[in-house]
């Protein structure tokens, strides 16, 4: 009986992991609450405090202007594999063109300026959907 009380737990869990994911792939499916939402997800180190108290005076009210909301922002990261960099940020936006929007208009423009005077080495940078989750 154990047996098949866990092939029934095991059969219905990859039932409902199918389920999810051909809906996901399916936008006939999707719904307004579970449009894909967009993001700029950003990595980095600050070399200079300086300017990048300027790039956070400069772009810090912008991503409301477009939408936008931070929904993660720590200067203190722990890795746990790879060699991640001290600074990981996350913004929401209603939809990605709302956050190539964002990125790509003149306010950010001018105010990226500082983060890359700011920061040392490469910044990661990255526009991307995905799905919210309930």
């Amino acid at each position: 009986m154990k047996k098949s009380i866990i092939r029934t737990f095991f059969a219905a869990t990859l039932t409902l992991a199918v389920m999810s994911h051909a809906q996901a792939q399916d936008n006939s499916f999707q719904t307004p609450a579970t449009q894909s939402l967009g993001y700029m997800v950003i990595s980095y180190d600050i070399k200079d405090q300086a300017s990048f108290q300027e790039y956070m005076d400069a772009a810090g009210s912008l991503g409301a202007k477009f939408n936008g909301k931070v929904i993660i922002f720590n200067m203190k990261v722990i890795g746990v594999e790879g060699k991640p960099r001290s600074v990981f940020g996350m913004v929401e936006f209603p939809s990605l063109a709302d956050a190539q929007r964002f990125y790509n208009s003149p306010e950010y423009t001018a105010a990226r300026k500082f983060r890359i005077a700011a920061t040392k080495g490469t910044s990661t940078v990255i526009l991307t959907e995905g799905l919210p989750q309930q």
